[in-house]
């Protein structure tokens, strides 16, 4: 009589896969062994992953264990006819050995359409120039594939590749390219919809003219950021993040229908850089400005018709700022509270408005600080949803009497207050100003550094509450 199946062998193979995916490859060989459901799973998993930093072989043991798993695998895929999505391969490329065994590992890879292909170099060395041309050559064969994923290389193209890819997207992380190998590989995608250029590095400019591209990502890190020029007519989303500090320039051509740009990272010197790249983009309805520096006069000009949604987060040394948005619906601040002279924004009203604010400098009194909250928020009444979150870092002066404070402030529907340093007696007598200053909060988040509180007002004066413990300290 033949023993029962384990419970496990009932489980449905997509199932089988996820979990074979999240053990270590000796784990999931073992785990493969126990029966023929799991065997079969394991051949028919639409991911192939190989990778050197998770196995014990290193050097040329690895590359010789890699090749007869990946031999063995191919021989069976071709017996039982499986369709695998995603190729993975990592290994530690030191010299022009190890990477023309790697290549030939891709080049065995290959024989199978992937539509997703992943190849990493888990080197120290990462920055070493290899000539990668026939990698390149390799991967222009499959008609499948549709995204490709190259970090940590050294790419070297000395000269035109001959082949045209189909592929969609292409992302390159961390990852050594000059000038002309750069401009020889984009040229060879004419149907790339997604770039992704992470953390790249050794070259000075960046053309980017491709005719299908939809999505553009570029994050740089260095003394100098490259001069970016984007000639793009199908470009919808541009995502840009360089150091602080460093030089470079933006350029759009002809990109009509870019609609969302965030820049992070980016030193504007004079009040109207912003609005020159903006002034580029004439249908840009999304825009974003994270942890931007404003180190010339502390002030911005935004002046852009299409905008809908505007983001400014962290954006140090602002001190005044000029937004002229007759459309915009949405606005987003985090920062400190600061002059906005001029804010025209949709005739029908924000629908949506989250403001973050800082008490910044502890050396002003609470007396003062509330008076220039009530005057910043002014120019939000006729927000339909306002919702304020304040970091409350303490004073040097508290405010004894509510009689004191500035006229109630009605719009605002949702408060959330965040203490780091206030004893618990003088945060309850700030949440009471704050309630007084406003009384038509329908819902209060009272965080401290170890709870979170919910408060919930209802319509017929009574309150629901929930709280949240986040750690033991108290």
């Amino acid at each position: 009589m033949e023993p029962p199946s384990p419970p496990s062998s009932f489980l449905p193979e997509p199932l089988i896969h996820k979990i074979l995916a999240h053990l270590p490859p000796k784990d999931a060989i073992r785990a493969s062994a126990s029966s023929k459901t799991w065997r079969s799973a394991w051949l028919s998993s639409p991911i192939l992953s190989i990778d050197e930093t998770k196995l014990p072989f290193k050097a040329t043991h690895f590359f010789d264990y890699a090749h007869r798993s990946l031999a063995l695998w191919l021989e069976r895929c071709n017996h039982r006819g499986f369709n695998v999505h995603k190729f993975s391969l990592c290994a530690n490329i030191t010299d022009d050995q190890s990477f023309s065994r790697f290549v030939q590992l891709v080049s065995m890879a290959i024989k199978r359409d992937f539509k997703v292909i992943e190849l990493q170099s888990c080197s120290d060395e990462f920055w070493v120039l290899f000539n990668s041309t026939p990698l390149w050559l390799l991967l222009f064969e499959p008609k499948l594939l549709d995204v490709l994923s190259l970090k940590s290389f050294g790419i070297l193209i000395a000269g035109s590749l001959v082949g045209v890819s189909s592929l969609k997207k292409l992302i390159l992380s961390c990852s050594c390219i000059d000038d002309n190998s750069l401009k020889n590989l984009l040229s060879c995608f004419p149907l790339l919809e997604n770039l992704v250029l992470d953390y790249c590095f050794g070259f000075s400019e960046l053309h980017i003219s491709c005719p299908k591209l939809r999505t553009l990502e570029v994050k740089y890190y260095g003394i100098s950021a490259p001069n970016v020029v984007i000639k793009a007519e199908k470009l919808e989303s541009f995502v840009y993040i360089r150091a602080l500090n460093s030089p470079g320039v933006v350029r759009f051509l002809n990109c009509r229908l870019l609609t969302s740009l965030r820049i992070e990272r980016a030193d504007f010197g004079q009040p109207d850089a912003i609005d020159d790249y903006i002034k580029q983009i004439p249908l840009l309805e999304n825009l974003a400005l994270l942890d931007c520096g404003l180190t010339g006069t502390g002030s911005f000009v935004i002046s852009h018709s299409s905008l809908k949604s505007l983001r400014i987060q962290s954006c140090w040394g602002l001190l005044k700022a000029e937004i002229n948005t007759p459309n915009l619906c949405c606005f987003r601040y985090c920062g400190i509270i600061f002059q906005l002279s001029t804010f025209r924004y949709s005739s029908s009203g924000l629908v949506k408005a989250e403001i973050e604010l800082a008490t910044g400098s502890i050396e002003r009194t609470e007396w003062f600080w509330f008076v220039e909250l009530r005057n910043f928020l002014e120019i939000f009444s006729k927000c339909n949803a306002l919702k304020l979150h304040c970091y409350i870092h303490g004073f040097t002066e508290e405010l004894r009497d509510y009689n004191l404070l500035p006229d109630p402030f009605y719009e605002a529907k949702h408060l959330t207050i965040t203490n780091r340093k206030l004893p618990i007696a003088d945060y309850a007598r700030l949440v009471g100003a704050m309630m007084k200053l406003f009384p038509c909060v329908e819902t209060l988040v009272l965080k401290t550094e170890c709870a979170k509180i919910f408060i919930e007002f209802n319509e017929d004066g009574s309150l629901s509450l929930k709280y949240e413990e986040i750690s033991n300290m108290c």
